[in-house]
């Protein structure tokens, strides 16, 4: 009777020390949690299909493997992410791969967003959230303002690997989960 009150409590140590690993793994910065749904949320459309319209670019993705990109300022860093961001989208847009760039900052970034567009050929929808840090989508994406990105990469409506604070030497982590995603449809 002993031993199976030691096996019983070494399982159970065995099975609380694996659940703490796992939540130590997917520690969430900033952005949804992987396996929640994607919230529809408008944004101001300055550069894509809708250009000067609102449009809820989760709803039109839909189910479609796509990225979503959260920035919290127009600068230099920004536009290399976004660029490789659109490189990614052109290199599988085939596949019915979708992306966006979500700028944080508001309708100040209106003029910055148009002119990377021309400079650098983007072509994913390049949008910001009109009332800024005081946007909805702030709250229910769960974006931390101190966080200077978020990417989701998203199938079916639901969050399959957040990444934040990327920078252009990691941004093959970005690469890496869309291809996995990609795999699975």
């Amino acid at each position: 009777m002993r031993l199976s009150k030691v096996i019983f409590t070494l399982a159970f140590a065995g099975l609380l020390s694996a659940a703490a690993a796992a939540g130590a793994v997917e520690t969430v910065k900033s952005g949804l949690a992987v396996g929640e749904s994607t919230l529809s949320f408008a944004v101001f459309d300055v550069t894509g299909a809708y250009a000067g319209k609102r449009i809820c670019y989760v709803c039109e993705f839909q189910n479609d493997p796509n990225v979503i990109g959260f920035f919290q300022e127009a600068n230099d860093e920004t536009a290399e992410l976004i660029a490789k961001l659109d490189a990614l989208y052109k290199a599988n847009k085939d596949r019915k791969f979708k992306a966006v760039a979500v700028v944080v900052a508001g309708m100040d970034a209106k003029p910055w967003l148009e002119e990377l567009k021309q400079s650098k050929g983007i072509e994913i929808p390049l949008v910001v959230l009109r009332k800024g840090q005081k946007d909805v989508a702030v709250r229910m994406y769960k974006l931390d303002p101190t966080v200077k990105n978020t990417f989701l990469v998203n199938l079916d409506r639901v969050v399959k690997t957040n990444l934040t604070g990327i920078d252009s030497t990691s941004f093959g982590m970005v690469e890496s989960a869309t291809q996995q995603i990609l795999a699975q449809k």
